[in-house]
């Protein structure tokens, strides 16, 4: 096994410029730096070289299913339900720091450590079952994009062709850096919600008090009604695709042992921010939706909401919705068919990398294309039931999320593997109770979609 983690450090993925930068400047021996004054990066300038990843993956959570999601959660429940954002952020940020640490450690993304301590078959599994899942929920970013755009003037068949288009050339023609950023920048998309919630009169004091007492029941929804929607909450903030991305992109980056902590940092804030946003989103539409006609029933879809918000604040504010739904939607639909390529290729050993040339990675850059052309073209399908879609793939990530916990739960406590990088005892007792705990809401989410 020590053989292994000696090749593991020799075949790491080339790095961003600035992070080589930090890893020269810090490795270079004392003669290098003789006769000048040495230079030592900052912890600042070390945080801008590795973050991207956690961020960029935790915005893409709340994509279009996010925010019908939470949409549909304020309309229905009003401020009641904040509570959970709580242990949905706890949660996220211990699968997520397991995953960052797999990947800094070994320098391996999820499945090929998959592959190699469960075998072949475990990861066959997982692979069909990413690519299913990941396709139908890319249906449902596109249904997003075309949602947003529609409220903004733009034809549905523009807007789909548009956004494969332009999701095609950011990805195929930029190199990792460009792409890593303009993922970050439609993260600031997600602003758009904070500013509407302001817009809009909500009741800081109610949201406050609803943070601290948890309700578990609502006048005039049915228990089993009201459970499935909590674990719809919980459930849409964790998916499969966003730790096989995660682990995968921080390999790509090229972070190592040494850039754990910032790694963390990465997913700490990138866990804070999008469930903040996702706060936001909820109570926005409390504030609104709630206490006109909708508590107790909720949304049909985003547009829905946001076309409910025109009379009740203006204009601005579904403009502002629409905004925030359309970078959530393509920001889905880029790291979706990247994750599915990564996945993939991990599966059977081929070369995957946003840095390299097509010629170079064949297979991932076709995986990505297909998907996005196949999903694409289904969308501009007449009448084709995406709540049909969403049912489905949801139903698949509750078989494959708990599977996938799994995996990385051991492979986080593997000896042989990390070493002292292992999970410690605190860590262990967390994501222990946390993986049964989204176990046992999966097993219910899924038993009730039978």
């Amino acid at each position: 096994m020590t053989g292994r983690k000696e090749a593991d450090s020799t075949s790491r993925r080339p790095a961003s410029s600035l992070h080589q930068k930090v890893v020269s400047l810090r490795d270079r021996s004392p003669a290098q730096g003789m006769g000048r004054k040495r230079f030592t990066p900052g912890p600042v300038l070390r945080f801008l070289a590795i973050v991207g990843p956690g961020i960029i993956i935790a915005n893409a959570g709340n994509d279009a299913g996010g925010v019908f999601t939470y949409s549909n959660i304020g309309a229905k429940y009003g401020y009641s339900l904040l509570w959970t954002f709580i242990p949905i952020t706890i949660s996220l940020v211990v699968v997520q720091e397991m995953v960052g640490r797999l990947g800094c450690v070994t320098g391996k993304g999820l499945m090929d450590l998959i592959r190699e301590r469960f075998g072949v078959r475990w990861t066959l599994l997982v692979s069909i079952v990413v690519i299913v899942a990941n396709g139908g929920t890319l249906l449902a970013e596109f249904a997003g994009v075309a949602g947003a755009l529609g409220l903004l003037g733009i034809p549905k068949t523009l807007a789909i062709l548009s956004a494969a288009l332009l999701i095609a050339i950011i990805v195929m023609r930029g190199n990792r850096q460009l792409v890593e950023r303009i993922f970050l920048a439609l993260g600031l998309a997600f602003f758009s919600y904070f500013i509407t919630a302001f817009l809009v009169p909500t009741q800081w004091k109610t949201v406050g008090h609803s943070f601290l007492v948890p309700s578990l029941s609502h006048p005039g929804v049915a228990g089993g009604a009201f459970l499935i929607d909590v674990i719809a909450l919980i459930g849409t903030t964790i998916t499969p695709y966003m730790q096989l991305y995660l682990q995968s992109s921080i390999v790509d980056k090229g972070s190592s042992r040494g850039d754990l902590p910032y790694v963390r940092a990465d997913i700490i804030s990138g866990a804070a921010f999008s469930n903040i946003v996702s706060v936001f989103i909820v109570i926005t539409t409390a504030a609104t939706l709630f206490n006109h006609g909708l508590a107790g029933i909720g949304i049909t879809s985003t547009s829905s909401a946001a076309r409910a918000l025109t009379p009740l604040v203006g204009i601005h504010a579904q403009q502002l919705f629409a905004v925030g739904l359309l970078g959530a939607s393509l920001l889905a639909a880029a790291v979706l068919p990247l994750s599915t390529a990564f996945v993939v290729c991990e599966a059977f050993g081929a070369e995957r990398s946003v840095q390299r040339k097509f010629s170079e990675a064949p297979l991932f850059f076709m995986l990505f294309l297909g998907l996005i052309i196949i999903t694409a073209g289904v969308m501009l399908v007449p009448h084709i039931s995406i709540t049909g879609v969403a049912i489905g793939t949801q139903t698949l990530d509750g078989v494959l999320l708990p599977v996938l916990l799994v995996f990385i739960f051991i492979l986080a406590n593997d000896r042989a593997l990390l070493g002292k990088y292992r999970n410690s005892l605190l860590l262990n007792i967390i994501s222990f109770i946390t993986i049964i705990a989204l176990i046992g809401l999966d097993v219910v989410l899924l038993m009730n979609s039978l």
